[in-house]
This record gives structure tokens, C-alpha cells and sequence, in this order.
């Protein structure tokens, strides 16, 4: 069975549109291609491909959660980025 997760994604400096992420064997190619086809559907006439995936990172430390926003630049960081939002 394929996991899917609740992910919010900003576009190009655009409000934050939800969507579910395929969360099952990734690849960071395979996120990058699941977010254009996303964008695609939402914005057709964008024909701008993803660049690179940036992922906040929630930080827990004194009673308060902070994030820091982490670039993924290869499939162990989008596995970890996986693994880290199934623990929220």
C-alpha cells in the first residue's frame, strides 16, 4: 500500500496550496515530478519546472517547536523528510 501525507507547497512565492504526497519509495526526482504535475494542474499556464525542494524542519526545544528550513539535495533527505513528518 502506497502512504500518502498532507503536505502544504508554495509555488514561485505564491500562497501555500495542499496537496498529498506519494510517501512510498521517493525519489527526490519523483517529488520534484509530483509537485509539477501538481503545479500544472493548478497553474497551467506555469511552465516553470521545480528547482529544488525546501522542507521545514520542526524543531522541538524547551516546551517550544521551532523550524528551520532545510534544503533536500538527495533521496536520504527526502526519506528523512518523510520520516521525521510521519512522527507529527
Amino acid at each position: 500500500m502506497v502512504g500518502w501525507i498532507d503536505v502544504h507547497a508554495q509555488f514561485n512565492g505564491g500562497e501555500p496550496q495542499r496537496l498529498k504526497v506519494r510517501c512510498l519509495g521517493v525519489t527526490l526526482r519523483g517529488l520534484k515530478d509530483q509537485l509539477n504535475e501538481f503545479n500544472q494542474g493548478v497553474n497551467p499556464r506555469d511552465t516553470r519546472r521545480v528547482e529544488y525542494v525546501r522542507y521545514k524542519r520542526p524543531t522541538l526545544g524547551e516546551g517550544r517547536v521551532s523550524f528551520t528550513c532545510v534544503e533536500l539535495t538527495n533521496d536520504e533527505n527526502v526519506k528523512n523528510m518523510f520520516w521525521e513528518q510521519s512522527m507529527f
